[in-house]
């Protein structure tokens, strides 16, 4: 159809498709969304096929999907799946007439301009932002993903994105220094993603038991929240220093960057662990800069509680280029 696009957000765990349309205002709207463990199928084109066959006759013409891994010359392979994509193979599998490749976090970034308040969680507010100053976009969900918003014009928007989460791994607290030289010894470099990520969280937690002398014993993400708030020492201390060291992260990319517009944190680890996110501790993390201190106190920090933030991104990337 070719007032619609079809998009997808494809991350270590889930793939997300959908078709877009231009809505109220400009705004994309996304509607037929489907969303499907990457564990249930073999390559990408499987996934694609089966959403393509649900939609039959109301297929698009054009698709832009964003991944959790860099592109580079129309090829993508993803950082945390075993699936490689090129755009003019997946076009001639699928007979769409044109598909364009994103990093996810361009696509997560690009959607912050297009999503009401009532998306976000407020963690600090800081003053009232320079709307039209850069915005970080990052945060841990499988990996550590991190791009910068920057304003174009009167009203448009660029997306600048990186590997900021596989920035070498900076501890402050003597337990931090601990778990570093550990995952040192297991891992060689120690990077932000490693430490912060849910791909990290067993090498982590792996390290604290041999630190601590106990036993390790394979915990889901749910089981080690709940131990935590009972006051378990290992559960507490994953929690604490994996959000205190996201901030500080953000913190890092907030100050190089010049993000005075705002911090957005996202990612489904930062979602489980909001509550630890939100403690005056870890957000001192954020704000602690020596000199440089006051520079960080008026940039408001806000989750995103948007699951499907990055379709709506990945639409308003193919119309910021149609129209």
């Amino acid at each position: 159809m070719a007032d619609t696009v079809l998009v997808g957000d494809i991350g270590g765990t889930n793939v997300r498709f959908g078709r877009a349309r231009l809505g109220f205002a400009g705004h994309p709207e996304v509607g037929d969304i489907a969303v499907m463990p990457g564990d249930n199928f073999k390559t990408f084109d499987d996934a694609l096929n089966l959403y393509l066959g649900q939609l039959g006759n109301q297929r698009p013409r054009e698709a832009l999907f964003a991944f959790a891994g860099p592109v580079r010359d129309e090829t993508v392979r993803l950082t945390n799946r075993n699936w490689t994509i090129n755009s003019r193979d997946v076009a001639r599998a699928s007979g769409l007439e044109r598909v364009r490749l994103v990093n996810d976090y361009a696509a997560m970034a690009r959607s912050i301009p297009e999503l009401g308040d009532d998306s976000f969680r407020l963690l600090h507010d800081g003053r009232i932002p320079d709307e039209r100053a850069p915005i970080l976009v990052a945060g841990p969900g499988t990996g550590l993903g991190m791009a910068t918003l920057l304003p174009e014009g009167e009203r448009g928007w660029r997306v600048m994105t990186g590997e900021g989460g596989h920035a070498a791994f900076a501890p402050r607290s003597d337990r931090e220094w601990e778990l570093t030289k550990r995952l040192k010894q297991m891992h060689g470099y120690v990077s932000k993603e490693l430490v912060l990520s849910g791909s990290g969280l067993n090498a982590v937690h792996k390290a604290l038991c041999e630190i601590d002398g106990v036993s390790w014993v394979e915990t889901a993400p749910a089981e080690i929240m709940k131990m935590a708030e009972q006051g378990h020492t290992i559960a507490r201390d994953i929690c604490e220093i994996r959000a205190g060291a996201t901030l500080d992260a953000l913190g890092d990319a907030a100050l190089i960057n010049g993000t005075r517009g705002g911090v957005v944190i996202t990612g489904g680890v930062a979602e489980r662990l909001v509550d630890w996110l939100a403690q005056p501790k870890a957000l001192s993390r954020f704000f602690e800069r020596g000199p440089m201190s006051h520079y960080m106190e008026p940039i408001p920090i806000r989750l995103l509680m948007e699951g499907e933030a990055a379709l709506i991104g990945a639409a308003a990337l193919h119309f910021d280029e149609d129209h």
